[in-house]
């Protein structure tokens, strides 16, 4: 699989220019579930007695929060910002833009690094053992795949 949506248009391009309209819907909706799926796996993973506290704690708005990827809302907020202050085809809207784009990439970098930095691999690798943190994934990238065959094939 192709990670990057970039990638997947530039893949398609070389097939045909309807390719690349199927292949960009496709990922961009495999994509935008993603986000809906990690919040329902969460709310699974809250809710099941197997749990790793090992008892079902019921519902709590809280954790729900405390495990919803909190950048989303970052770059929501910074895209409505930007949208209303921004003025297009302006030597400040453009200058304004490269400075995102720069400041953008630097953080990226430092988020990336921080992670590494803190990454346990040996206790990661026990969690995984231990917990059925693979079925998981295979089976969240399962439904994503069905629906977004099955949007694109609804939509095309």
């Amino acid at each position: 699989s192709v990670d990057q949506t970039g990638n997947v248009i530039a893949s398609a391009a070389i097939v045909s220019d309807e390719a690349t309209e199927v292949a960009g819907v496709v990922k961009i909706i495999l994509n935008s579930s993603l986000g809906i799926l990690a919040t329902f796996v969460a709310l699974w993973w809250q809710c099941n007695p197997a749990n790793a506290e090992g008892a079902n704690k019921g519902f709590s708005w809280l954790y729900l929060w405390d495990k919803f990827p909190k950048f989303v809302l970052g770059f929501l907020i910074c895209s409505g910002i930007l949208t209303l202050i921004t003025k297009e085809g302006t030597p400040e809207g453009d200058a304004l833009q490269f400075a995102v784009h720069s400041m953008s990439k630097w953080w990226f970098s430092i988020a990336f690094c921080a992670i590494g930095i803190t990454t346990n691999l040996a206790k990661l690798f026990e969690a995984v053992k231990s917990t059925g943190v693979i079925k998981l994934y295979l089976i969240s990238n399962g439904i994503d795949i069905f629906l977004s065959f099955w949007a694109a094939w609804f939509l095309f």
